[in-house]
């Protein structure tokens, strides 16, 4: 894997609108780094901080039934992301698909690349 490759899946991180803080507070960490030992640290961490974020499709559902989610999106922004995440897991999802989990999914695939 070329570090522009590298680049570009953890500014899919930093770029997504779902990240959360820590993982976008991680990825600005990692670009500060650049070319140092740091930077080097932090990619061997970077499978990691994938796999402790990314949002399985049931607890997308659990989120999309609860009060927290009709509080945040509205009656009907949570009963459309329940449906969403419901057709997902018929489908065989196992993960969210926001721009955040498929960001992460795609470093976590490539694992083996970046360890």
């Amino acid at each position: 894997m070329t570090y522009t490759q590298l680049s570009q899946l953890v500014q899919a991180l930093l770029d997504a609108p779902k990240s959360n803080p820590t993982v976008k507070e991680f990825a600005q960490f990692w670009f500060d780094a650049e070319g140092t030992e740091k930077q080097a640290e932090l990619t061997k961490q970077l499978v990691s901080v994938a796999e402790q974020n990314i949002a399985l499709i049931d607890e997308v559902i659990d989120y999309a039934r609860s009060e927290r989610a009709i509080q945040s999106l509205g009656e009907e922004g949570a009963a459309n992301l329940l449906q969403h995440a419901k057709d997902l897991k018929a489908q065989g999802a196992e993960f969210c698909d926001c721009q955040a989990c498929v960001a992460a999914k795609n470093i976590i695939d490539l694992k083996a690349e970046i360890m």
